[in-house]
């Protein structure tokens, strides 16, 4: 099995690299001739811990996404990971996928928020599509270097309809998942197949909900949002608000799922949230897919989210240029 990187963002370094450092065969694809350049100049530096591990290389290969089509992109034995944001995923799927909508192709989904997955299905009908859902601390601290920021889980599943009602053990026969995660393992990373992943997205939602705005907002990283009471108070409302709305909805939620909150702000201290990235950088973010997201649930039912509205609002004040 070959892995194709769409995105060679944070994760996308960090899981590529790894997977890279690991045995497996990767491509990168990225959307910058400078990050191709760069990363087969100097290869990919990991750093955890002041502690750096290098792929030179010759380990992997990168190429620009404008190229994809030229070189063959993905073939059907291969899996592709999806770490692009959803602020890009239209072009991607019109520019990149769009053309092989009816191969049987394999695609693993790192996306916050909700609703890509939907898209995805729309658009490529005749594709297998995968869930991951991902607790790793990754920050990008240049085209070729990834900090990995905290130890975190990952979980994947087979996203579809009817993916609850299956057997334990035929979610688990299939033979990309057990490769696949066997894979990820012995790059380093803790997976778990699950055949609940919307129970996992909807815990992760949350949290993204309730961290990265209030991150990018007062320009912080995620542990300083533990430093102050004031700022616990507002990301405690925004939380339950969001589970007013998860309850509301019939959406399952842990009851240590606060806790489970200031953890990851805890476990990821240093590190510099995606949203808050995105902003310094002048970036369209995501914040239409997390918070918009509960405040779409709140609405679609009857209900509001006022919080989380106000969030969204100012998030996307910040940014002025049109996409």
């Amino acid at each position: 099995m070959k892995i194709h990187i769409i995105g060679a963002g944070s994760l996308g370094l960090l899981f590529g690299g790894r997977l890279a450092a690991s045995g497996a065969d990767v491509t990168f694809w990225c959307r910058t001739n400078e990050q191709v350049e760069q990363l087969r100049l100097k290869g990919i530096t990991v750093t955890k811990d002041h502690k750096s591990i290098h792929i030179s290389p010759g380990f992997f290969r990168a190429e620009p996404m404008s190229k994809y089509h030229e070189l063959g992109g993905a073939g059907e034995e291969d899996c592709i990971f999806l770490m692009v944001k959803q602020t890009v995923l239209n072009s991607v799927i019109k520019e990149l996928f769009a053309p092989y909508s009816l191969r049987h192709l394999k695609l693993l989904c790192f996306q916050n928020g909700t609703g890509h997955i939907e898209q995805l299905r729309e658009h490529l009908p005749a594709w297998t599509l995968y869930a991951a859902v991902t607790t790793e601390g990754a920050k990008r601290s240049g085209l070729a270097e990834v900090i990995h920021a905290g130890d975190g889980s990952t979980w994947i599943g087979q996203a579809g309809d009817d993916v609850s009602n299956k057997k334990a053990d035929i979610i688990k026969g299939s033979e990309l998942e057990k490769e696949l995660t066997a894979q990820l393992e012995i790059a380093g990373f803790e997976v778990f197949l699950s055949k609940e992943l919307d129970t996992m997205i909807y815990r992760k939602l949350l949290m993204n909900a309730v961290i990265n705005p209030l991150t990018a907002l007062w320009r912080i990283t995620n542990g300083e949002l533990l430093e102050s009471e004031k700022r616990i108070s507002l990301m405690r409302e925004l939380y339950e608000e969001g589970i007013a709305v998860y309850e509301a909805c019939n959406i399952p939620w842990e009851k240590n799922l606060w806790d489970q909150i200031l953890q990851v702000c805890q476990s990821t201290s240093g590190n510099t949230s995606s949203m808050l990235k995105d902003v310094l950088d002048g970036r369209k973010t995501e914040v239409s897919s997390i918070n918009g997201s509960i405040v779409r649930m709140a609405e679609r039912i009857g209900g509001s989210a006022p919080t989380h509205r106000l969030i969204w609002r100012l998030i996307e004040g910040i940014h002025v240029k049109e996409a």
